[in-house]
């Protein structure tokens, strides 16, 4: 087969930007192979063999589209080739070291807060009340906090396309975005409201010394009106600031990518965790009337709403049906992180802060490392499907070792500064040796998000599934998982070599 007919049969496998994104007939591709043979023939034998080096792609490429490429081929990423250089290592390392590093700083400042809320609430009479609200905080917290992470991923992905250079697709695909995170935030906080309700069954069976009234229907009602009203409110504002700070990162050639999935991960869990204070605080006095039942139901007439509002805006139509599955996946996988904080954070001194950046840095710098490579593939396969307008010219291939290079230098010290912050409020106690392994074991964690990241971003992508959509949710709720439990064998291994880890007392009678 000819590097025409190679490049012809990418055309056709993986279609343009149509409404109904249907494969050329057999009348129209040999129209457009005589169009293009034409065209070849003017630019010579030099041109073909340009084509021939730069595009590899083979015929029966699956499509699976949302509004971003409108096509993913089922094919490694290998096989999108473009002839464009690599960005020169100094340039690259000078722009992810000045996005990135701030952007790592306020997360941990953000988790910090998060951490300090979470006490405070835990206190209000709302929660003392009504245990389930408690256990509804992580739950919520993680379903939330990766809904918007993907919509910073794809919005990230457009914006580096091209996609919302154009004020009308700009528009679109802005308010089509908005109507999808509240339709994912609304039902996302109900599964989420009935989630806790089920947790709680299981963990507080035993009465807190005969003094705790049963929950009931009521209580229900107003934990899912609470949940529901705190996750559209944080899903309006937090969307709409998401929406502003990819904009201004591509009116000041900033890379979203760098900036974007942390900042929203980390103000979500902030957000959601003050607004379901607020909601459950008002509600808790109207618990024994109608009102969370008619607010349950205003929601719910709200969740419908923003459904038609979304099957009819093009851009984001196919996304109603797609992301769900890896949100419950790593609610689940989650939950198994929040059993091993539970088990040990009144185990050992400091446990609970550790852990915000044992498991948040690593977490932080594998979703950079998933957005830049989701970008890279939807712009190789734009530019080799011939599928937007934008990308016309080889996109700049992406350089995952040096940014997987780059990530880690940068994260180890954000640590080591949080340590120090710690260390001199007086937190808690930090020897040496207990330091000097937590930077190992915070390395390998880290070393371990970049490496996931990267295996779970070019699978979904060979298997039709858009990263921006898929990756996240499963690589952050992993990589929670394994930091926390690296984190007790950190202190296991200090404590064996004889540092002076503050471990407190054990419930096993004494």
């Amino acid at each position: 087969m000819s590097a025409s007919d190679v490049e012809l049969y990418a055309m056709n496998g993986l279609h343009s930007r149509s409404n109904e994104h249907v494969p050329l007939s057999n009348e129209e591709f040999i129209e457009l192979k005589r169009q293009r043979s034409g065209h070849s023939h003017e630019d010579g034998v030099k041109g073909d063999e340009e084509e021939e080096e730069d595009i590899f792609v083979t015929a029966d490429a699956d499509v699976s589209q949302p509004f971003l490429s409108n096509g993913r081929s089922s094919y490694p990423a290998h096989q999108l080739r473009t002839s464009a250089r690599p960005e020169p290592a100094l340039h690259l390392i000078r722009s992810i070291l000045l996005e990135t590093l701030p952007t790592l700083l306020f997360t941990i400042i953000g988790m910090v807060f998060s951490g300090e809320l979470l006490v405070r609430i835990s206190t209000w009479p709302a929660f003392a009340r009504v245990p389930e609200l408690l256990i509804l905080v992580p739950v919520l917290d993680n379903l939330k906090g990766n809904v918007e992470m993907n919509l910073s991923s794809r919005l990230g992905t457009a914006a580096n396309t091209g996609m919302l250079d154009k004020r009308a697709d700009r528009r679109g695909i802005i308010l089509g975005s908005l109507s999808i995170l509240q339709v994912q935030a609304l039902a996302v906080s109900a599964v989420a409201a009935g989630v806790s309700f089920g947790l709680a069954m299981m963990l507080l069976e035993r009465e807190l010394e005969g003094a705790r009234p049963k929950s009931g229907f009521m209580e229900f009602m107003m934990v899912t009106s609470a949940s529901m009203s705190a996750a559209s409110l944080s899903g309006a504002i937090l969307g709409s600031f998401m929406c502003s700070l990819i904009l201004v990162c591509r009116y000041f050639r900033l890379n979203p990518d760098n900036i974007s999935a942390p900042i929203a991960a980390c103000l979500g869990d902030l957000l959601t965790m003050a607004l379901l204070g607020l909601t459950s605080s008002l509600l808790i006095s109207w618990i024994r009337t109608v009102l969370p039942i008619i607010l349950t139901i205003v929601l719910l007439l709200l969740l419908i709403t923003t459904v038609i509002l979304t099957i009819q805006n093009p851009h984001v139509r196919p996304l109603l049906l797609q992301g769900w599955s890896p949100l419950f996946a790593a609610m689940i996988i989650s939950t198994g992180a929040g059993l091993v904080l539970e088990g040990f954070v009144d185990r050992y001194d400091g446990f609970g802060m550790l852990a915000i950046v044992i498991g948040g840095l690593p977490g932080g710098i594998g979703s950079i490392f998933i957005c830049r490579l989701s970008t890279a593939l939807h712009a190789e396969h734009d530019y080799a499907s011939g599928s937007s307008e934008k990308v016309t010219v080889p996109p700049t291939p992406e350089r995952p070792v040096l940014v997987s290079a780059i990530l880690m230098a940068v994260s180890l010290p954000v640590a080591v500064a949080y340590l120090l912050f710690v260390w001199l409020a007086g937190w808690m106690e930090l020897p040496i040796l207990f330091v000097v392994l937590f930077a190992i074991f915070l390395c390998i964690v880290s070393a371990i998000s970049l490496g996931l990241g990267y295996l779970l971003t070019h699978l979904f992508w060979r298997f039709g599934l858009d990263p921006d959509i898929y990756c996240l949710p499963i690589q952050s709720s992993l990589v929670d998982l394994i930091g926390q439990s690296l984190l007790v064998a950190c202190y296991e291994i200090a404590r064996l070599a004889g540092a002076s880890v503050g471990m407190n007392a054990v419930t096993s009678g004494t």
